[in-house]
């Protein structure tokens, strides 16, 4: 009895060696790699997700074309947090939401193609002591792209020890970072080196005037032009910038146009690399939210909001470039309210943030009431979240035989009125818009002319179409007899060559069948904000000066227009920079 005993204690023992233990954690994940796809803000940001038996171990992106300098950089700090988090479950990067939650969504569908539900799993916690400091600086400067690195250059050359340029967002660069890198300039280095023939700064002058409808600043944009050829040579020289060897007639007839080999983002990275060899501390992440004032009304510090925490540094100086405002319609319309209505378009870092600031310790506010906008398909902009170039309406309006009318389905404007960057043409649309409590027009084409040149609507929509002008006005919701009126008028005209209701010269007949798409003004580039002095100085409504107090750049920008808007920024930032210096070394 006891040998049988003991046999089946043994065969026990052998048996629970071969069973796993109910101790043993089971595996969290099946092993392997998986890929996730996700529409980002230029098109599908596509990644594979590599899993071991108990976590995410790497995220490798294999195609995106979101924005250098922006969009990129907050897709490798999705993946980052991603990986530290082992969950989805992360903040998105401020200014980069699109991108961002293309990177979620990716992410997702990769690990549900593991079997994975994603929004099961937990963050990791960490407990993160972290802490801010409060700071002392020489000039603090807001906003690090092409204006405020600038100004950081300049006063490190002119002797000022301790800069700190403030940037909210992921990475330096802002709007410069998006640019195509043509910057407006005469007798420069480059003109010279090829033989250009010369230009006369009184072309500039009227070149940039009329591009603006002289609706700028005349002292501030002379200022703007003569320093045109400087501010290039000194990118040259200063800050090694190579541009391409020859320069190139654009936004009017001049050869005037300089273009930055790499663009944009090589722009930032020179301005960025030389501050940084200059001894500038650029901090990033770093959003100031106020400019602090002493018993006399001087300038004596920033307060500074980060993930961490919020802190001051105290300085005497301050130089605000933190671009426009044009990715806060809300702000538009506050300060111009015939501009209601309008979607934000500019940079994302362009909410008006240093407009604000400003007038909160006794800024003037000037030219708020000139913005470049450009038409946008409103159904997009409003329910798909719309960017710039998934709304992108611009073909369908450039076509001859464009016609635009309001919910009374008549015509109320030349269609080709300075075509369709001008406020020629934006003015009178925010106008009917108004008239009427609408949020957007009509712009009507036909199915052979957006056939011919291959217009496609974005989000995969289709245009309204009809084989009659009122089978069109019934699906637009407008009077069929009116706007079967409306198109009849207008082929007359266009048959005759003459256009007596607004003076059009530039018509082709409308054929059926009819296209049509909803369309309003989005904002792309503000040209006013605060008021500033030819020092760049900021003043106040009774043309006194805040003593301590600039601006530069966009926050600004009532001295330049299309081709002038770098040359704009990096002038005015480099004078920024020197009158600071000078300011507190007295």
């Amino acid at each position: 009895m006891k040998k049988l005993t003991g046999l089946c204690l043994a065969f026990m023992l052998v048996s629970s060696a071969c069973t796993p233990s109910s101790q043993e954690t089971p595996a969290k994940f099946k092993a392997g790699s998986y890929s996730g796809s996700a529409k980002g803000m230029n098109g599908d940001v596509v990644l594979e997700v590599t899993l071991s038996e108990e976590k995410i171990e790497s995220i490798t992106v294999t195609e995106q074309q979101e924005t250098a300098g922006l969009g990129d950089a907050a897709i490798d700090r999705m993946i980052e947090n991603i990986i530290n988090s082992q969950s989805i479950q992360v903040e998105t990067v401020s200014g980069a939401t699109v991108s961002s939650n293309a990177v979620l969504t990716a992410v997702t569908n990769a690990l549900s193609e593991a079997g994975v539900d994603a929004s099961t799993l937990e963050p990791k916690t960490e407990d993160k002591q972290t802490s801010v400091e409060d700071a002392t600086a020489d000039i603090v400067v807001i906003g690090g792209g092409g204006a405020g690195l600038s100004a950081a250059i300049e006063a490190a050359d002119a002797g000022t020890e301790k800069i700190i340029v403030l940037e909210k967002m992921l990475n330096t660069g802002g709007t410069t970072a998006t640019a195509q890198g043509m910057i407006a300039g005469y007798e420069t280095k480059v003109q010279k080196a090829s033989k250009d023939e010369p230009i006369t700064y009184d072309a500039m002058v009227a070149n940039l005037m009329n591009n603006a409808l002289w609706k700028l600043d005349p002292a501030l944009t002379k200022i703007t032009v003569e320093s045109s050829g400087q501010t290039i040579d000194w990118l040259i020289d200063r800050a090694e910038v190579e541009f391409q060897p020859d320069a190139l007639v654009g936004y009017g007839p001049l050869k005037m146009m300089h273009v930055v080999d790499g663009f944009g983002p090589s722009l930032v990275e020179h301005l960025t690399s030389t501050a940084e060899k200059a001894g500038v501390e650029i901090r990033t992440e770093n959003k100031a939210v106020e400019i602090l004032m002493d018993e006399n009304q001087n300038v004596s510090g920033v307060v500074v909001e980060t993930a961490d925490g919020t802190y001051t540094i105290h300085t005497k100086a301050v130089i605000l470039a933190t671009g426009g405002y044009s990715y806060n319609p809300e702000l538009t319309a506050l300060l111009d309210p015939e501009k209601a209505g309008t979607f934000g378009i500019g940079h994302p870092s362009n909410t008006g943030d240093g407009l604000i600031m400003a007038s909160n310790v006794g800024a003037a506010l000037t030219h708020t009431n000139h913005l470049m906008a450009v038409l946008k398909d409103y159904e997009i902009m409003k329910d798909y979240n719309g960017t710039s170039n998934s709304a992108n309406i611009s073909k369908f309006i450039a076509q001859e035989n464009l016609v635009l009318v309001g919910q009374d389905a008549k015509r109320f404007v030349d269609e080709k009125s300075g075509g369709y960057m001008t406020q020629l043409l934006n003015e009178p649309i925010f106008d009917q818009m108004h008239k009427e409590g609408a949020e957007f027009v009509w712009a009507i084409s036909d199915q052979a002319t957006i056939d011919a040149a291959e217009i496609k609507r974005g989000e995969n929509l289709a245009f309204i179409t009809a084989d009659t002008a009122e089978e069109l006005a019934a699906k637009m919701n407008l009077d069929p007899a009116v706007l079967k009126e409306t198109i009849d008028n207008y082929n007359a005209y266009a048959a005759a060559g003459a256009d007596p209701e607004f003076k059009r010269t530039v018509m082709k007949p409308l054929a059926s069948p009819y296209v049509a798409v909803a369309v309003v003004p989005c904002e792309i580039i503000t040209y006013g904000g605060v008021a500033r002095n030819e020092n760049s100085e900021v003043i106040r409504a009774d043309n006194t000066v805040i003593k301590g107090l600039y601006a530069a750049g966009e926050v600004s920008a009532n001295s330049a227009y299309m081709g002038f808007t770098l040359s704009n920024a990096v002038t005015w930032g480099r004078i920024a920079g020197e009158n600071a210096s000078a300011f507190v070394k007295e």
